[in-house]
């Protein structure tokens, strides 16, 4: 039965082999600037959607694991979960692809690797929060980290935060490795998220609330980065 470690380890490698694979596309562009772009934005979003169904099945796999460790009895199926961002995604692809302009592939190498790891990685965070919106037994979820991570993801996962509130956002960030683990009823343990932690998660934070938060981070934090 895959731990919520080792599940972050298997979406790890999912992402890293997607990176590798688009940035070897990159490698191999030739021709003129506008036939570069064209083949990425034809490639890269068919070499997201293959990854994020590996990603989204390892969640809904995951989640069932859960669900089963939990002794919930009641019968329910977790399905995985891709969002449609194809819009979003080939504005990424163009912004990763700009540096080719110039030359400057290592850049686009590092722009794409950002892309890539961030969009094959949200299926199985989507995943997880999906099914826990529609499964009568789950209460919440919980963020599991690196434990070296950032001084963010650090304080979104303190204490085993239980984020109950239906509408929470996983908040992530480039090469962010958390991920979501659904909690039940059956096995609830930790208290539920604080105010301050669902405003970190949030996407729209107001002046002073960044400011709360920055120091807040600081001073409870200071060994993580970020």
């Amino acid at each position: 039965m895959l731990s919520p470690a080792e599940s972050r380890q298997a979406l790890q490698l999912i992402t890293a082999n997607a990176v590798a694979d688009s940035q070897e596309l990159v490698r191999r562009l030739r021709g003129p600037m506008d036939r570069q772009k064209t083949t990425l934005l034809e490639v890269v979003p068919a070499l997201i959607g293959y990854y994020s169904e590996g990603s989204s099945a390892l969640a809904a796999d995951f989640y069932e694991l859960q669900r089963d460790q939990a002794r919930v009895v009641a019968a329910f199926a977790a399905v995985p979960v891709v969002a449609e961002r194809s819009e979003k995604v080939r504005r990424a692809i163009l912004w990763a692809a700009d540096p080719l302009e110039v030359g400057e592939v290592g850049v686009t190498f590092g722009r794409m690797a950002e892309v890539i790891q961030l969009e094959t990685a949200r299926p199985f965070r989507d995943t997880i929060t999906g099914n826990r919106r529609r499964d009568p037994a789950a209460v919440g979820w919980r963020r599991i980290s690196s434990g070296d991570g950032c001084k963010l993801c650090a304080m979104l996962a303190d204490r085993g935060a239980v984020y109950k509130e239906s509408t929470a956002r996983f908040a992530t960030h480039p090469a962010c490795r958390c991920i979501a683990q659904p909690v039940f009823g059956t096995n609830e343990t930790g208290e539920e998220a604080s105010a301050l932690q669902y405003v970190a998660s949030s996407r729209s934070r107001t002046t002073a609330q960044r400011a709360n938060l920055r120091t807040y981070l600081n001073d409870f934090f200071p060994d993580n980065s970020g």
